[in-house]
């Protein structure tokens, strides 16, 4: 294991660097030479960087810059502030090139960070800041961390307005014991879906996983019935027009005598002769989707909430134990039929369909 020492060359001690660690004018110099002194006072920079909440590489950096420049190395080099560095007009340009992904201003990488808007500045106004400079900007023009969620190019905007006009007028003409039952199916991997945690500084956020073949995933048919937020779900082998006329007939067991509207997509197996059929056969008012319109299904939120619940940072080893889980999440959908109406809302522009 490499270990760093503070030299003594510079003229200095544990105490005097301990003694200048509580008086020096800024508190990167006194978190810097309280570090210094307590190495030189025998702590390996492991121990001293998890003390400080930095990583073991900054810590060790700071004892190479003390070794080769003593004291003024450590003195921290401050290359412009928010509102003072980037002029108005400048400051407009970069709040609408952040807007837009780096690889469209040609930079070569997918994902705006410090680094790479501190790279922007320094192309476009020829300044040079920090990236910690850079990140204090984008707080300052309204940018904040989010995970974003897809906007599908090909959908069709006037469809999607119609479909919603249309459907909020069945929910305005609803009578008693009717429902608008909202339908899809997913797919949860054994394997972990790695996702934003929490890990401890200075070491590396890693979890585990036996890496499961292709065919190791829990395959289901999932309906959120509002507005009386029931959960409905089929685990089945494969998606098919015969899987589709059973959950189908599943739907009409568990709603009785109530009348359905089903809102689904276009996919192929909710086409068919059998697929038709079984909507006359049970009932059922079918609503098709307008084409790439996932958002518009409360289905579509019920399965990104149970994959966040059972593959974040988890991986199954047995697909059993996956199965009981699954199960276990939807048995828990019944004392929760608040939080189904909070979670899985339908988007639908303005018109009220909930």
């Amino acid at each position: 294991m490499r270990v760093v020492k503070v030299i003594p060359e510079h003229g200095e001690t544990t105490a005097s660097l301990l003694q200048k660690s509580l008086t020096a004018p800024h508190p990167r110099l006194r978190e810097r030479l309280l570090a210094l002194a307590l190495i030189m006072a025998g702590q390996p920079a492991k121990h001293v960087a998890r003390q400080l909440g930095r990583s073991r590489g900054t810590v060790e950096d700071w004892v190479r810059r003390f070794n080769t420049h003593g004291l003024a190395g450590l003195h921290p080099a401050f290359r412009g502030q928010p509102g003072t560095w980037l002029t108005p007009p400048e400051l407009a340009q970069l709040k609408a090139t952040v807007q837009r992904p780096p690889r469209q201003v040609g930079l070569k990488t997918g994902t705006w960070t410090g680094k790479v808007v501190a790279a922007f500045v320094k192309r476009a106004f020829g300044k040079t800041i920090s990236a910690a400079t850079a990140r204090r900007y984008l707080h300052r023009l309204g940018f904040g961390r989010k995970r974003p969620r897809k906007r599908f190019v090909r959908a069709k905007p006037a469809a999607q307005r119609a479909f919603a006009q249309a459907l909020q007028q069945v929910e305005q003409e609803r009578e008693p014991g009717s429902v608008t039952v909202y339908m899809d199916q997913g797919q949860i991997w054994q394997d972990a879906l790695p996702r934003l945690g929490w890990f401890l500084r200075g070491q590396p956020a890693e979890i585990e996983s036996t890496s499961p073949g292709n065919a190791a995933k829990l395959l289901f048919y999932v309906a959120v019935v509002r507005p009386s937020g029931r959960v409905i779900t089929m685990l089945c082998d494969w998606f098919s027009q015969e899987a589709t006329v059973r959950f189908l007939a599943k739907l009409r067991r568990c709603l009785g005598r109530e009348r359905i509207d089903l809102v689904w997509d276009n996919a192929p197996h909710h086409h068919g002769p059998r697929v038709q059929q079984a909507l006359v056969q049970y009932r059922i008012k079918s609503h098709p989707l307008p084409p790439y319109s996932p958002e518009m299904n409360a289905a579509e939120a019920w399965i990104r909430w149970v994959k966040e619940a059972l593959s974040a940072n988890i991986c199954w080893q047995e697909h059993g134990a996956l199965i009981r889980s699954f199960i276990g999440f939807v048995a828990s959908m019944t004392k929760r039929v608040d939080t189904v109406l909070h979670r899985c809302v339908p988007q639908m522009y303005g018109s009220s369909c909930a």
